[in-house]
């Protein structure tokens, strides 16, 4: 029965991914890689070490309500980035979907528990709905809020309304998940 199971699973996934593939290759769009990314945000010099965090069903609702959205869930990867053994932040890589298709941020914070950077890694929509960059460098410096929010704290964008709502979740979910990475909920 198990074999039957995971045969059902891994076919499922083959089919995802065929379907993933096949939907729109013309769309889809690799931006920059995470390494690039870690690179440009904490700079030439820096290591980066990856970890896992694992949250369980409780944890995944709490960092889900600190955020006001949903993120992966366990495990989830990060990179704790160091330079001469210090702390310079932890990276979270998280996916959504914007109109129809993904689009994923790298969101840097800082050892303040701060927005460092947010890169942008894929992209899979058109790119009428990608936010010009300088909108994604005003992020900087922005800490968890509940009005960290497009058209609040976060300034709106004509025209890219899904987009910004998504990586302002992305923003949230990283700086929430990042409470409970270092421990620190409140």
């Amino acid at each position: 029965m198990e074999f039957r199971r995971r045969l059902l699973v891994l076919s499922g996934a083959a089919v995802a991914l065929l379907a993933w593939g096949g939907a729109t290759p013309a769309a889809a769009r690799l931006v920059q890689t995470r390494d690039d990314a870690l690179r440009l945000v904490f700079g030439a010099g820096a290591q980066f070490t990856p970890r896992t965090a694992w949250l369980d069903g409780a944890e995944t609702d709490s960092v889900a309500v600190w955020a006001q959205a949903r993120g992966a869930t366990a495990p989830v990867t990060y990179w704790v980035a160091t330079r001469h053994d210090s702390l310079l932040g932890r990276a979270y890589i998280d996916t959504r979907i914007v109109r129809t298709m993904p689009a994923t941020v790298l969101v840097a914070v800082g050892a303040a528990r701060h927005i460092v950077a947010v890169r942008l890694l894929a992209f899979q929509e058109p790119e009428d709905y990608l936010p010009p960059s300088r909108w994604l460098d005003r992020l900087a410096g922005k800490v968890l809020s509940r009005r960290l929010r497009p058209g609040d704290e976060i300034d709106a964008i004509s025209g890219a309304t899904l987009s910004a709502r998504a990586f302002a979740a992305s923003v949230r979910w990283a700086l929430a998940l990042d409470r409970f990475v270092t421990g620190t909920p409140s």
